[in-house]
């Protein structure tokens, strides 16, 4: 070989070599806007139910209580249970926000998205009963009325309905919480 053929066979390594390290920037980047995407659909997600409870909080207990005349007890142990689930969520769940992004490296951020993961699980374990709990308790308050005789009956039914739409609801979303977190990782570990 003489020397121009092997001064050109460096420069085109030289710009094979550019190209890939611009190549390795753009691939950084893609995943990095992918990522701060899905971060910000969890973050949608919180604030969408955040929302939620405070309007629980605020309109079920005037209805059951003001609307259907059951006692003010079962009205207050329904704010402490949504409140219960709101505070938890908010004070006990480590988020995971687009902050997180350009402050944690992307193995902790994994770490984290399995904390959150299993913290959501966990809440499972708990809003399960109490949420038993508190059906039990509305259905002994409408069954033990006695101005709720006749239609007692149509209020349990409603609310049995109510029970599955609600049970297909809170499943359907729960998976997609969780569906998002493993969709996130998979990007991160990409």
């Amino acid at each position: 070989m003489n020397p121009n053929e092997l001064d050109e066979m460096r420069q085109q390594m030289d710009l094979l070599k550019e190209k890939l390290n611009r190549q390795e920037i753009i691939n950084e980047q893609l995943m990095h806007k992918s990522v701060e995407r899905r971060l910000y659909r969890l973050g949608l997600n919180r604030k969408i139910k955040r929302v939620y409870m405070v309007l629980c909080i605020i309109f079920i207990p005037g209805f059951l209580v003001g609307t259907m005349g059951l006692p003010i007890w079962f009205g207050i142990a329904t704010v402490a249970m949504i409140g219960a689930s709101l505070v938890y969520h908010e004070a006990f769940m480590e988020h995971i926000s687009t902050d997180d992004l350009n402050r944690l490296s992307m193995t902790q951020l994994s770490e984290k998205a399995i904390h959150l993961k299993e913290q959501g699980a966990r809440w499972i374990w708990v809003s399960i009963p109490m949420l038993i709990a508190w059906m039990a308790a509305f259905f002994y308050v409408v069954l033990n009325r006695s101005d709720y005789e006749t239609e007692g009956k149509y209020i349990v039914y409603g609310l049995s309905i109510g029970i599955i739409i609600g049970a297909c609801l809170g499943t359907i979303i729960y998976k997609k919480q969780q569906r998002m977190i493993d969709d996130l990782r998979s990007e991160i570990q990409q």
